[in-house]
């Protein structure tokens, strides 16, 4: 861990440490020599970055939210809301070069962290705004190919970011053929509320998939108001998986069944 306080040099020390930075709600990197992570307390890891690959992802549920690169083709306009410690920023801004990435982040303490986690602040084609992401989306005047949201903070998903209304605005934000995607908590009691709601927005062209080693759920939905071929998907599996460090064969099989489903909920393996 690292912080603005001298560094303890016992492990009472260091969990004394940890355990105060956790209860006073303030994001904090926990520096485990060859991983970092940015965490708002002990029991959630916000996002986790490999020193020696600071642009790939760790984190099952940020690799699950990548299918847009199956799903799509020509991306050019990419925004997010919540950057966390920037994992799939600094992905989609190392792997898809010919993109530009707007970012909303509603913490100024945790865009002061991005250093720690080698966000490349200079790019011209990453802008950061420290703003709130329902009042950034209805201001801006950019439509997205791509909108993902990963919103959850320690209380959880603000419920402006979480409404019906939300939901609506995001859709007039995308291009006629852009994706929504949104990192839910599959245990999340409310889970199934947001679920509708998006797949009501947009009129049930909508999927859910699981994350590897997490309990998320990440929700796609599809401006064009219809789901993608699997043939789409098949085709874009074969040309797209060797340009990337994501396992995109694993992450198409979880997009086909999610597409095959008539809920459009990704089966769990155990029934399929």
């Amino acid at each position: 861990m690292t912080s603005n306080k001298t560094m303890p040099t016992s492990f009472a020390e260091t969990f004394a440490a940890l355990l105060n930075e956790s209860e006073s709600g303030k994001p904090f990197v926990y520096d485990e020599g060859d991983e970092v992570s940015l965490m708002f307390d002990l029991n959630t890891v916000q996002s986790r970055m490999k020193r020696d690959q600071p642009n790939d992802l760790v984190l099952g549920y940020t690799r699950a939210m990548l299918g847009f690169v199956l799903l799509q083709d020509n991306t050019q306009q990419i925004g997010m809301i919540g950057m966390g410690g920037g994992s799939l920023a600094k992905y989609c801004h190392h792997y898809l070069s010919q993109v530009q990435i707007s970012v909303a982040e509603i913490d100024a303490r945790v865009i002061a962290l991005a250093p720690q986690f080698q966000i490349p602040l200079a790019s011209p084609r990453l802008k950061i705004d420290c703003a709130d992401g329902a009042d950034w989306l209805e201001n801006n005047t950019q439509l997205f190919d791509v909108l993902m949201i990963d919103a959850y903070g320690p209380a959880g998903m603000p419920e402006q970011i979480a409404s019906a209304a939300f939901f609506d605005l995001c859709r007039q934000r995308l291009t006629r053929h852009g994706v929504l995607i949104v990192n839910l908590w599959g245990s999340d009691k409310r889970f199934d509320s947001y679920y509708q709601r998006i797949r009501l927005t947009f009129n049930d062209a909508a999927i859910a998939i699981g994350a590897d080693g997490c309990a998320n759920r990440i929700v796609y939905g599809f401006n064009q108001g219809r789901l993608p071929s699997q043939k789409t998907l098949q085709n874009h599996c074969r040309q797209r998986a060797q340009a990337h460090s994501v396992d995109l064969i694993s992450l198409g099989q979880r997009l086909s069944r999610a597409l095959r489903a008539s809920d459009g909920l990704e089966p769990s393996k155990s029934t399929t």
